[in-house]
């Protein structure tokens, strides 16, 4: 695997290339837990009508959306917390390995509480084993 740091105006990035692949992004400085928001759990057939063929975000109807909604039903990932060298981190994994994510997320690892996250996107079944040994290693100098 190969690191290389990406041109960025208010924090660090890098890329992680395996061979000529591309597979994902390493983020240091401001940077947000991770969330999906791009999606709407309704109850009300007109109002997913309205939305269901919007190319901005999902619309799914549900009998119980305020349940759906807090559960995650319609996530692409699903996130789980985990210490990782005694620093609370937020995990992301695929639940499908077609569709979503790999990735780790830390509030702080500095004094600056700066926040830092890796995002692989090549979702191979080996990859997600390789990555969730990887973010077991993960080790910040005080």
């Amino acid at each position: 695997m190969r690191i290389k740091k990406e041109r960025a105006e208010d924090s660090q990035i890098y890329s992680i290339n395996a061979g000529n692949k591309h597979v994902g992004y390493i983020y240091y400085g401001d940077y947000k837990p991770f969330v999906e928001d791009n999606y709407m759990v309704t109850v009300e057939p007109e109002l997913f009508e309205k939305f269901k063929n919007n190319r901005e975000f999902r619309a799914y109807l549900s009998d119980n959306s305020d349940r759906d909604y807090r559960n995650g039903i319609y996530n692409v990932n699903y996130y789980y917390y985990d210490t990782i060298n005694k620093h609370r981190a937020q995990i992301m994994m695929p639940k499908k390995m077609d569709k979503g994510l790999i990735g780790i997320h830390f509030d702080s690892v500095d004094i600056h509480q700066n926040k830092m996250a890796i995002i692989i996107n090549d979702l191979s079944e080996e990859n997600k084993e390789l990555f969730l040994k990887v973010f077991k290693t993960i080790k910040f100098n005080p």
